[in-house]
């Protein structure tokens, strides 16, 4: 199963659309756009997406924050994520 499977399956388990997102260098914070005509094998599609550079948001301040109305992310580059509530 690829990432794109892998991700859609587990969110669907958790019940939320509301996902955390760690690459190298962001954290990345997101509602899930789920449209198949959309989506790539490869991606996931964010709406409402905040990103904050990774060393910020260990420390708990992000002071360079970035919002967009719309992100796409390509699954290669995800570390780890989480669906939150």
């Amino acid at each position: 199963m690829d990432k794109a499977k892998h991700f859609k399956k587990i969110m669907e388990k958790s019940d939320s659309t509301r996902v955390v997102i760690l690459t190298a260098h962001y954290q990345i914070v997101g509602n899930v756009y789920d449209c198949e005509e959309c989506n790539k094998d490869s991606c996931v599609n964010l709406t409402n997406a905040r990103l904050c550079n990774i060393q910020d948001s260990y420390q708990g301040i992000c002071e360079n924050e970035s919002y967009y109305d719309w992100l796409h992310v390509n699954m290669d580059s995800v570390l780890a994520f989480s669906f939150i509530k």
